[in-house]
């Protein structure tokens, strides 16, 4: 029983490296894709302005260097990200291969908490500048600096915060199983 419970979990373990592997390469294109293809309001909406500024923002006021350069700045925290997620990869991939406890896996998996809490703090700062950057061909005093904070922010740094203690936890694991298979 305890053999069928193991390759289950090293085959979903192989399925879940493949899909990290496929979401470290489709983020960035979907972030490009959404960023030269969206509709000048829902990028403004991604940048947090107001439903007013919204609502009533004229497209016509916005030349395409601005959506080149705001996709350039919206990438920043998605690199972090795929840095954080390779590493999760990592994890995926040593667990597939039957290394679940060591310090390797430790290492990756709170290098994965923290790159989540850098991408955080990456979109904490990159949000104000999107909206300079979107509403900069608007005449003067109506141009926005926009901060915004939302919930899946705060539940990714917990997650982060999770994934660095857990970490930690595992590198213990570790360092008590290397221990305990000198003493046999």
């Amino acid at each position: 029983m305890g053999d069928m419970n193991e390759m289950r979990l090293r085959r979903r373990a192989a399925g879940l490296r493949i899909a990290t592997r496929v979401t470290i390469f489709a983020l960035p294109a979907v972030v490009v894709a959404f960023g030269e293809l969206a509709p000048a309001q829902d990028l403004l909406a991604v940048a947090k302005m107001p439903g007013t500024v919204i609502a009533t923002f004229d497209p016509g006021t916005m030349a395409p260097w601005q959506r080149h350069v705001a996709v350039l700045v919206s990438l920043v925290p998605v690199a972090f990200l795929m840095l954080a997620l390779r590493h999760l990869a990592c994890c995926f991939g040593n667990f597939a291969q039957g290394h679940t406890l060591t310090a390797e896996n430790a290492r990756h998996f709170s290098r994965f908490g923290a790159g989540i809490a850098i991408a955080v703090i990456a979109s904490l700062i990159t949000t104000p500048a999107l909206s300079v950057i979107l509403t900069l061909g608007m005449p003067v005093g109506e141009r926005q600096l926009a901060i915004g904070v939302d919930s899946n922010q705060f539940v990714s740094l917990l997650v982060a915060g999770g994934a660095w203690i857990v970490g930690a936890i595992m590198a213990e694991g570790a360092r008590a199983a290397e221990e305990n298979a000198q003493f046999v």
